[in-house]
């Protein structure tokens, strides 16, 4: 009886120190805690199919086909763009040339004929409820039909996986914000706990921009249309350029040219003999005094 006093201290202090320890480890969980909060979300009813009205798809068509002319079609597809509140992202025309052959049909003139493709690949996005009225109507552009591809991705799933993960995410984002403010009092955990959450806000950025091309997908379609024409001939009648005797006038006009280039050049050195007559006077003045003193010497 005498030693009860101490024993019944021993287990007092073993309670003590078992109390503090869970103590501290449920406040170095606090943080880690919450992540496990987001899977206790309930998720949709798997038993339950989804309607064809609940559904959502991304519709795309492929579509390679001739025309008449390829800049008469490309107007009627962008008036049909305009018509139904789409929008093109891409109209590249091109011209491709086949074949170049040159004719001479006379000493200055050739025959230049170039063989040539037109093509335009164009891709625009209608809305969704609109589709099939847009690929009706540019059949009657068809002059033939290469190949047609159309597809609908169904990505209904993928819409109300990111729906869910984005009400999960709200709903740990208030537990984790709250306890960062209720339970973080040191600052390593506070920064630590901070910087978990930025990183869970940054993946939760990223499957809304998801969600977001998702839906606009799901909205406007796409459809990439192929044109391309007849191959044509184009002519044009060109100066014989490398044929230089071809452009020279005739023998009487040469000469003709060539008589009055030299008047023309008789005249020019009668100006220039009037323009030196100081020099024409000096030199008569000169030749005449060395004939006087030739004279005086004699």
């Amino acid at each position: 009886m005498k030693n009860l006093p101490m024993l019944m201290a021993i287990v007092m202090i073993a309670f003590s120190l078992t109390n503090c320890s869970e103590k501290k480890g449920e406040s170095s969980s606090e943080f880690a805690e919450t992540d496990t909060s987001i899977v206790d979300t309930p998720a949709a009813d798997a038993g339950v199919p989804l309607s064809l009205e609940d559904r959502k798809f991304i519709r795309t068509a492929d579509v390679r086909f001739k025309v008449k002319s390829v800049q008469t079609a490309t107007n009627v597809v962008e008036d049909l763009v305009d018509k139904y509140k789409g929008f093109v992202v891409r109209n590249e025309l091109s011209t491709q040339v086949f074949n170049i052959n040159e004719i001479e049909i006379s000493e200055d003139s050739i025959l230049r004929s170039k063989s040539y493709e037109t093509s335009n690949e164009i891709t625009l996005r209608i809305p969704n409820e609109y589709f099939e009225k847009t690929l009706r109507e540019l059949q009657p552009l068809m002059a033939f039909l290469d190949n047609q591809t159309v597809s609908a991705d169904d990505v209904s799933l993928s819409l109300m996986s990111n729906e869910l993960q984005k009400k999960r995410f709200t709903k740990f984002e208030k537990r984790f914000e709250k306890n960062i403010d209720e339970k973080g009092k040191k600052l390593t955990e506070t920064s630590l706990a901070e910087e978990n959450l930025l990183s869970h806000q940054s993946s939760a950025d990223q499957n809304q921009l998801l969600n977001l091309k998702l839906k606009d997908e799901v909205n406007y379609s796409t459809i990439t249309l192929h044109l391309y024409q007849p191959m044509a001939i184009m002519q044009e009648k060109l100066p014989n350029i490398e044929n230089i005797h071809a452009f020279k006038p005739n023998l009487f006009l040469r000469i003709w040219q060539s008589i009055r280039e030299g008047w023309y050049f008789l005249e020019e050195i009668v100006v220039l003999i009037f323009r030196l007559w100081f020099v024409v006077l000096l030199a008569f003045g000169g030749f005449w005094l060395y004939k006087k003193r030739v004279k005086m010497n004699l």
